[in-house]
C-alpha cells in the first residue's frame, strides 16, 4: 500500500526543490514544501522495507508533514494575494497541489492501514521465532550527542545570521526559521533520556517529538537550500564580501539542519522498529510460557507413568529368578 506514495512524493518533492531554487525569492514557498514531503517518503520506505513495522507509529510524521504542506500552500495563496502578477501561478500551483494531495494521501492511507492492522491482528495463529527486544541505546546516545553539538553551532550561526541580516538589504530570512533550530534539543534531550531508560512511555513520546520536529528541520533545509545556487555565484560573479559571508553561513546553517532532521528521522525509524518487537514479542511470550507450562504439567505425569512401568517390570522380574 505504501511502495507507491513514496516514489511520487520523492518526485514531486525533486521538482518542487528544483522550481524553487530556479525562482528563489518568488517560489521559496516550494522549497519548504519539497523538504516537508522528504520525512513522508522516509517513513513509508520504511514501512515496505520493514513488514512488522506497524503504520501507526509514522501517523504523527505523516500528519506533520502534512500540516506544514497545507502551511505552505497558505503562504503561497498569501503572496498570491498581495502580488498576483509577481507570482507564476501555471506549473507551481500544479505541483503544491499535487504534494497536498500526496500528504492528504498517507495520511488516509496510514489511518485506514493502522484500523486494518488492529482488526486483523489477532487472526494470526502461527508458531513464530521468539526475538526479544533490544533497544538501540548507543546508537541513540550518538545521535544525542550529534545533535546536541550540531543544534548549539546552529543557534549560534543563527544568532550571526540574525545581525548579518540587520546589515544587508532585504526581508529578514533567518527570522523565519530561527524559531526551528531550537526544535532539535527537545529531540536530543529526550533521545538521551530514552537511551537512559527505555520504557514503552518514553519511546512514544520521543517519536512525537522526532516525529513533529523531522518535517520541520526538512522544510527549513529545503528553504535554505536556495544558498547552494548562491555559493556557486561567488566562484563565478563579483559578490560583496558581506554577502560572500552570509552565504556561506547560510549554506552551513543548511548543512546543520540537514543533519539534524536525517538523524531525527533515523530515530522516529529506529524507535518504531522497537515498538514492533515489543509488539510481536509480548503474545508470542505469553505462548512460550503457556506452552512450557502446560509442557511442565505433561512432563511429570509421563515420567511418573514411566517409573512405575519400570518398577512393576523389575518386580516381575525378580519374582521369576526367584
Amino acid at each position: 500500500m505504501f511502495k507507491h506514495p513514496q516514489g511520487s512524493l520523492l518526485i514531486a518533492s525533486g521538482f518542487s526543490l528544483y522550481l524553487g531554487n530556479v525562482f528563489p525569492v518568488a517560489m521559496d514557498y516550494l522549497r519548504c514544501a519539497a523538504g516537508s514531503g522528504i520525512p513522508a517518503a522516509i517513513a513509508s520506505f520504511a514501512i515496505a522495507k520493514k513488514r512488522h513495522v506497524a503504520v501507526s507509529d509514522f501517523q504523527v510524521v505523516y500528519v506533520s508533514a502534512f500540516a506544514v504542506t497545507t502551511t505552505c500552500l497558505v503562504w503561497f495563496g498569501c503572496k498570491l494575494v498581495l502580488n498576483p502578477s509577481a507570482v507564476n501561478i501555471n506549473f507551481n500551483l500544479i505541483l503544491m497541489i499535487v504534494l497536498e494531495v500526496l500528504m492528504a494521501t498517507t495520511v488516509i492511507l496510514s489511518a485506514r492501514s493502522a484500523d486494518d492492522c488492529g482488526c486483523h491482528r489477532k487472526s494470526y495463529d502461527r508458531p513464530v521465532v521468539i526475538k526479544p527486544a533490544v533497544f538501540p541505546t548507543r546508537l541513540l546516545k550518538a545521535y544525542s550527542v550529534i545533535e546536541v553539538i550540531v543544534g548549539i553551532s546552529a543557534v549560534f550561526g543563527g544568532i550571526i545570521a540574525l545581525n548579518m541580516d540587520a546589515l544587508l538589504p532585504g526581508p529578514y530570512l533567518s527570522v523565519t526559521f530561527f524559531w526551528i533550530l531550537v526544535a532539535c534539543f527537545p529531540s536530543a534531550i529526550a533521545s538521551h533520556v530514552v537511551s537512559e531508560y527505555p520504557n514503552k512511555c518514553l519511546v512514544e513520546v520521543l517519536i512525537a517529538i522526532s516525529s513533529v520536529t523531522s518535517p520541520l528541520l526538512f522544510s527549513a533545509s529545503g528553504y535554505l537550500s536556495s544558498s547552494v545556487i548562491s555559493f556557486i555565484e561567488i566562484f563565478l560573479h563579483d559578490v560583496p564580501t558581506a554577502k560572500q559571508s552570509y552565504d556561506i553561513l547560510l549554506l552551513i546553517l543548511m548543512v546543520l539542519l540537514l543533519v539534524q532532521a536525517v538523524l531525527t528521522s533515523a530515530t522516529v525509524v529506529h524507535c518504531a522498529a522497537y515498538k514492533s518487537q515489543l509488539r510481536m514479542g509480548a503474545p508470542e511470550c505469553e505462548d512460550s510460557m503457556q506452552t512450557t507450562t502446560h509442557y511442565n504439567e505433561q512432563t511429570p505425569n509421563g515420567t511418573l507413568q514411566d517409573y512405575e512401568k519400570d518398577r512393576t517390570w523389575k518386580a516381575v522380574l525378580v519374582q521369576m529368578a526367584q
